[in-house]
């Protein structure tokens, strides 16, 4: 009722407020406009703490998250990225070290208001996508989904993309240190994941997550950390014949989208069945991956044992995507009934998310 009340009130004051005002109000949100276009992301950082922005200045900010979001649809090219860019700096705020300016955002109120309208936005953009699938019936039976997930992932172009097929046999040492570079914004942060993944799970599911995260931090060793091994193996292979000064280091759009699809997932409570569906597909082709990606390398000459990150996951991952299936997403299929389509929901949207971020990486690659 307060917060009717005051709506009102402010309605009451802009009505009654002389023409004259009216338009100096919205000259200075169109000069606001004017003066940052297209940076929203930056626009943020100009705050200490986004709380203490005028009520004008963030009724802006949301105004152009809306037509970020409109971006989704129209694909402008550089609204897209602005749209990507912001999220990723508003969802970095609970990844955030203390006395960091993402710390100082973490229990803003504007802060969560443009991430859940931007996250939202994506999220439906994403599901949106799945319509045109032509998707079999998912199956009631627990047990019954695993091969329908299996079935799924051999359909989707995504498990075997023709990007890594090209990076084995034919790509440059050039394109080879673009997508290890691009692959950091994907996926070196893992170990995240799987420790929100977890929170509030019990029993096998908990314990399956455990034994995920235990292999993440090398089991008490520190230089088996995979987040260790992969940077330790991306120092190598960028480092390899020279650094080359044209590697695309900067991440693409589609490798953002990848990021802020799967950490906006694991923070939000409700996305826990397609988290747990996310991460099996994950999993599921990361096997493959690795091993073009290994191969690639050798082939340039470097040597294997500095490339632990990738041959590490050529076998890890085998025994992560099968305890994914059948400790994870089984029981979770099994308690509640929503559970199995939004598994399979999850599974589709990394499979999307990574075929649009591969698609784009190949067609750089060819056409430079």
């Amino acid at each position: 009722m307060k917060e009717c009340g005051s709506r009102t009130n402010r309605l009451r004051r802009r009505m009654c407020q002389h023409p004259c005002e009216r338009v100096k109000e919205a000259s200075r949100l169109t000069t606001f406009e004017a003066a940052n276009p297209n940076a929203l992301n930056e626009q943020l950082q100009r705050y200490a703490s986004l709380d203490d922005a005028t009520a004008a200045t963030v009724e802006l900010w949301l105004r152009h998250a809306g037509r970020l979001s409109h971006s989704l649809e129209t694909m402008d090219a550089r609204m897209h990225r602005e749209f990507h860019e912001t999220l990723h700096l508003l969802l970095s705020v609970h990844q955030a070290l203390p006395y960091t300016w993402a710390a100082r955002q973490s229990a803003s109120h504007v802060a969560l208001r443009l991430r859940q309208q931007l996250f939202s936005a994506l999220l439906e953009h994403e599901q949106r996508k799945l319509l045109a699938l032509d998707i079999p019936p998912i199956p009631t039976r627990p047990d019954a989904l695993i091969e329908f997930l299996i079935a799924l992932n051999q359909q989707h172009v995504a498990s075997k993309h023709p990007v890594f097929e090209y990076l084995q046999e034919a790509g440059t040492l050039r394109d080879v240190k673009t997508f290890f570079y691009q692959e950091g914004s994907v996926d070196a942060r893992f170990d995240d994941l799987i420790a929100l993944a977890q929170i509030g799970t019990d029993g096998c599911i908990k314990d399956e997550y455990a034994h995920n995260f235990a292999d993440e931090m090398g089991h008490g060793d520190p230089e088996r950390v995979h987040t260790t091994m992969f940077m330790r193996t991306a120092a190598y292979i960028q480092s390899y014949q020279g650094e080359d000064p044209q590697v695309q280091k900067e991440p693409i759009t589609e490798a953002l989208a990848c990021s802020n699809l799967q950490v906006g997932m694991a923070l939000h409570r409700e996305h826990v069945f397609r988290m747990a569906g996310y991460l099996a597909a994950f999993e599921l082709n990361a096997t493959d991956r690795c091993k073009r990606l290994v191969e690639a390398c050798v082939r340039h000459g470097m040597d294997a044992n500095q490339l632990d990150y990738l041959t590490e996951h050529i076998d890890a991952d085998v025994g992560h995507a099968e305890g994914l299936f059948q400790e994870i997403v089984v029981p979770m299929a099994a308690s509640h009934e929503r559970a199995p389509m939004e598994i399979v929901q999850g599974f589709l949207l990394r499979l999307q998310t990574s075929n649009d971020y591969c698609d784009t990486l190949l067609n750089q690659f060819l056409q430079a």
